[in-house]
């Protein structure tokens, strides 16, 4: 069984997270997981709201739904989503937008809890992750 069709199994909404690549989108598809890529992510986020609080709001909707993130670890600079940011602004300018969303799923142990890390082809223990970064 693929990550993919294991993921897919999940019964509960599911945000997918990644590095934009050609392989993003259809990962979250064959997840049956929203992504960025979904006319308002999926969730219902306003189109009139700034970029930090569209992605604000995709947190908020997945957690109120009791879902999950799905995060794709690869091509992240983790030890830059660890160090965090001054501002969401510097995250954009410096395109590092998919650091800024895993600095907000490690500070917040709600996220962290419902967040299920890898890297497209195999899940990672969250044991793994703080090994990685500390």
């Amino acid at each position: 069984m693929t990550l993919s069709q294991k993921f897919s199994r999940i019964a509960a909404v599911k945000f997918s997270f990644s590095k934009s690549t050609e392989f993003s989108r259809v990962f979250a598809r064959d997840c049956d997981a929203l992504s960025m890529y979904d006319p308002f992510f999926g969730l219902g986020i306003p189109e009139h709201l700034s970029s930090e609080n569209k992605l604000r709001g995709v947190f908020r909707e997945v957690m109120l739904r009791n879902g999950v993130f799905l995060f794709n670890l690869s091509g992240v600079d983790l030890k830059k989503a660890m160090k965090g940011f001054a501002s969401y602004e510097e995250a954009e300018y410096n395109n590092q937008i998919t650091e800024w969303e895993l600095f907000m799923i490690l500070t917040n142990k709600d996220y962290l809890k419902s967040c299920i890390f890898h890297n497209g082809k195999v899940q990672f223990k969250k044991r793994i992750i703080w090994n990685s970064i500390m």
